[in-house]
Formats: C-alpha cells, structure tokens, sequence
C-alpha cells in the first residue's frame, strides 16, 4: 500500500476564510475553537477544503459530478446527464463514474445499488491557525433600503498563519474496492491512475478558496510542506507543527517525528517558499540530513513519480 501525507503550513494575511452569512445580528463570526488556556484559534473545516479542492480540480480543467433538480448525483456522458441515483445502475455507467469525473473517485461516494459506498481516497485536517485570534473585525454597510442601511462587523484573521494535514490513500485512486472482501477491481488504466494522482497533487499546490474572496481575497497554497510518500495512513506529523511569535518555524519536532516513522517511509520531500518563515537559513541547513529543502511545487512533484 502506498500513502502520501502531506503536511503543510499557508499564511494568512487578512481573511474571513470560513465565516458565516451573518444572517442575523449585525456581527459575521468566523469559526473559532478555544485551547484550554482560553486562547481562541481560528479553523477552516475539512468540509470546506474538500470544497475548495473540488473547485480547483474544475479550475485545472476537471470534470465534477453535479445534482439534478431532486438533488440526486448526476453526471454528464455525451451530452446527457445521467442520474446516478438508482438500483439500475448500469456497469457501464459505473465505469464512467470513474473516467468521466474525478471526484467520485476521489472524495468517495454511496449509491443504492447494491449499497455501494466509497470511502474518500481524500482525507483532511481542519486548517488550524498557529497564532491566536486576535479580536479584529472588518466592517461593511448592509443596505436596507434607499435610505441607508447599518454597519456590519465581520471578524477576520490578520497576519497568521495555518497548518493542516492532507493524507491520500494513492494506491485506491482508480480502482473500485469490495470493502467486505477487499477484491480490487481497476476501473482507470495506469497512465490514467497517473494523470489523475497528478492533477490532485497540483489542486493542493494550486488550493483556491475561502469566503469573503470578493474583498478579502487570500491565498490558500502552501509556503512549507513536508510531502510524504509512506507505507500506513498514519498523519504523525500532524501534532509536530508549530512556530514562534518571531515567524520562525519549529523544525527539531519535526525532524524527531521524521526519524521515529522511517521504517515507514518511502520518501520524504521538504518545500519551503522564500521570505516568509524568519529563520528561513536554519530551516534549510537543519533538514539537510533528512532531505534537500527545495521549492513547494517541487516537494509536491515528488509525489507524481
């Protein structure tokens, strides 16, 4: 078996990446989570990257299932849109499932026929900020009428920064498994699996997303990663993340993790973005010994081969 675990940090600079409608009431909150010391730390929920990654995958010239009318999974063959929603589903329609869109394949699915199901290939963290939440709001006006309208508090995240966690089951991508039996049965030939693993790898380096993008643009990409092809579905690096107030990432947890799971390990590729992590030279002269720091994108490639 055959897992990539990317773990990652991306910079915030002014964002309400994950806030709701703000449908009543005149403040828009943003999803928050309290430490034990009472510390607020901002997240983006994996529901939503899941969504962000779908919408990336269309931008790179995908094609996504949809839903009709009655809100049942749809997908489009020449032209004609076909309701997956049925006990009649045929083993053809089945196999277009695979070929004709990715994100069934990738994020999983469960259909009647049969009961079958899928379990998502893709696996995510909530995006968790390092820093805390500071407090800081934006303001808009909410138009009631022509004759004015009232100020609307939106809270955001100011200059920080988020970690997360992608763990991709690579050696399912592709095939159909029995989940009672576990029986494989591919459904993409090799070189389609390729392109396939490929064009999710570059959805992460490409992430695009997040609420409030009209005003409050941000960019989702990583700045440091650590890409990891291994033998199990473990994310230990999960809890090794983390910086200094200075902007300066802590590298001695992560290295002792990378060294506790080598037997696991295929391989290892660290990406790091210039001029945003303060001790930028340390990062690249501690990790020598564990793999030659290079750009995000190149770290990520790494997984395509």
């Amino acid at each position: 078996m055959e897992f990539f675990n990317i773990t990652f940090i991306n910079k915030v600079n002014l964002a309400s990446l994950n806030g709701d409608e703000g449908t009543s009431g005149n403040i828009t909150s943003i999803k928050k989570v309290t430490a034990n010391n009472g510390d607020e730390f901002v997240y983006v929920s994996g529901q939503a990257q899941r969504r962000y990654l779908k919408e990336t995958l269309q931008q790179l010239g995908e094609k996504l299932s949809g839903v009709d009318k009655a809100g049942n999974p749809t997908i489009v063959i020449d032209e004609k849109e076909e309701e997956l929603n049925k006990k009649s589903l045929s083993d053809k329609l089945f196999q277009a499932m695979f070929k004709q869109v990715c994100d069934l394949d990738l994020f999983g699915y469960m259909l009647p026929k049969d009961s079958m199901r899928r379990w998502s290939v893709v696996k995510v963290s909530p995006l968790l900020s390092i820093f805390p939440y500071k407090g800081e709001f934006d303001y808009l006006t909410r138009k009631h009428n022509e004759k004015g309208g009232s100020i609307v508090q939106v809270e955001i995240d100011s200059l920080n920064f988020m970690r997360g966690n992608y763990m991709i089951d690579s050696h399912k991508i592709g095939k159909n498994i029995n989940e009672y039996n576990y029986q494989v049965t591919d459904m993409l030939s090799a070189d389609e699996i390729k392109q396939r693993r490929s064009v999710l790898i570059d959805a992460i380096k490409y992430l695009n997303g997040g609420g409030k993008q009209s005003r409050n643009m941000e960019d989702l990409s990583p700045k440091f990663v650590v890409a990891i092809n291994q033998k199990v579905g473990t994310p230990f690096l999960l809890n090794s993340i983390n910086m200094k107030n200075d902007n300066s990432l802590i590298i001695e947890p992560i290295i002792e993790v990378l060294e506790n799971n080598r037997a696991v390990i295929n391989s290892v590729a660290i990406g790091l973005a210039s001029g945003i992590f303060s001790n930028e030279a340390e990062i690249r002269e501690k990790f020598k010994n564990i793999a030659v720091v290079v750009s995000v994108n190149q770290a990520l490639d790494s997984l395509k081969i």
